[in-house]
This record gives structure tokens, C-alpha cells and sequence, in this order.
């Protein structure tokens, strides 16, 4: 290869290198990006910054009128907002069940959520799938967009950014 030849893919290997390290990057690629962050409702007490780790279970929202609890064996709680601190058992083989998905938050804190638009519930697992979750939120999923996770003493809130 000639110098000019090998200085072109050395450049080119470069920018490559630094776009890939732009923003979220989870695993794989389409869908939603998101980042999940700490948070903290103590006086002068940041949260972390990035939550890193764990799992997210995206459910069709209709499955929260019933399956999901008869599934879990939870009491049904209406209210989405109360869904926050809701802590069940929950598998993946029972997320599967329900029409849902799992998307993994990497070692940052980044996810990728790849559903088609729509009304979902998307509840966090901290550790490994199977374990308890740690909250719902009721999120509408846009065609495209950036997603935000947080958790903390107000529980698991995840939204669209923007």
C-alpha cells in the first residue's frame, strides 16, 4: 500500500474511530438510544450520573389492564404513576408472554429500545432478568428520538428527551 494510500485509511480508520464514540451506543443499531441516569431527592446530593448495568422490560401498555398481573401475581395498581416503585417478580419467558421485549443498559448507561411506536411500560431490573423490578413508567415510544432513565428515591421514571 502506497504512504498516501495507507495515511488515507489511517484517517479515515481514525474518524471512523471517534464518530463511533459519539453518544449512545449501545449494542446493535435502530431504534430508540437512551441513557440511564441516578438521581437523588436529598438536598445537595447529586445522583449519579450514569446507572450502569441491569435490564429494561418494554411491555405493550394494554398488558398492564390484566396479564401483567395475573402474570406477576402482584395486586393490579391502576395508576401509572404509582407504577414507579412497583416491585415484582418478573421473567423474561413472562415479558415474552405479554408481547414484550428486554433491552439491556450497558456498563454506562446506555440502552437501545427497539419497538415500533406505541403505548408501552417499560420496568427496570437493576441486576440479572428473572430477579424484581425496581419500577414501571407508562411511556409512549416515538418513531425516533432520544429516551431518559432515571432512578432513585422517586422511583423509575424513563421519557422521551425534547
Amino acid at each position: 500500500m502506497s504512504e498516501r494510500r495507507y495515511a488515507t485509511a489511517a484517517a479515515l480508520s481514525l474518524a471512523m474511530g471517534l464518530l463511533a464514540g459519539c453518544g449512545p451506543s449501545p449494542a446493535g443499531s435502530g431504534g430508540l438510544v437512551g441513557h440511564m441516569s441516578g438521581t437523588s431527592d436529598v438536598a445537595g446530593q447529586p445522583g449519579d450520573p450514569a446507572v450502569g448495568g441491569g435490564m429494561l422490560a418494554i411491555v405493550p401498555i394494554a398488558a398492564m389492564d390484566g396479564p401483567f398481573w395475573e402474570l406477576t401475581g402482584e395486586d393490579r395498581v391502576a395508576d401509572p404513576l404509582a407504577w414507579s416503585h412497583l416491585s415484582a417478580q418478573l421473567s423474561e419467558a413472562q415479558v415474552t408472554q405479554l408481547g414484550g421485549k428486554v433491552a439491556t443498559i450497558d456498563g454506562d448507561g446506555d440502552f437501545r429500545v427497539k419497538e415500533p411506536p406505541g403505548e408501552y411500560a417499560v420496568c427496570y431490573w437493576p441486576s440479572a432478568v428473572g430477579s424484581r423490578i425496581w419500577g414501571c413508567s407508562a411511556v409512549e415510544l416515538p418513531t425516533e428520538g432520544e429516551l431518559e432513565a432515571l432512578w432513585g428515591e422517586a422511583g423509575f421514571h424513563l421519557g422521551v428527551v425534547g
